[in-house]
């Protein structure tokens, strides 16, 4: 089942009066079971946000391996370089820079 069709129906579930609780109970249980996860993947993200863009050692263009490295004891447990690259290309866009360096790693920085 596609997401956006679960989200209808749990929006018509919770609102319609001719729904049996049985039939409610159970689609509001299968669908916290199935968003679990990329609401947890969600807060870990914003964890790791939170734990870069407050970090006054990030005071220079760093990759996303050095970032990872660097503050590993503050980025949530599991949040890999892949992670860290992954949300500074598509999450973080807004509060990063991101520096070409040939044919080396890119570097990013924050923005001022």
């Amino acid at each position: 089942m596609k997401k956006s069709t679960m989200e209808a129906l749990y929006a018509v579930l919770n609102t319609g009066a001719a729904v049996t609780d049985e039939l409610r109970n159970e689609f509001n249980a299968e669908y916290e079971r199935t968003t679990a996860k990329s609401r947890a993947n969600a807060a870990m993200y914003d964890e790791a946000h939170d734990a870069l863009m407050n970090a006054a050692e990030w005071d220079k263009p760093m990759t996303a391996a050095e970032l990872a490295e660097t503050f590993a004891d503050v980025l949530p447990d599991g949040f890999t370089k892949s992670k860290v690259q992954y949300a500074l290309l598509h999450y973080w866009t807004d509060e990063v820079e991101k520096h070409e360096n040939g044919k080396n790693a890119y570097t990013y920085s924050r923005k001022a």
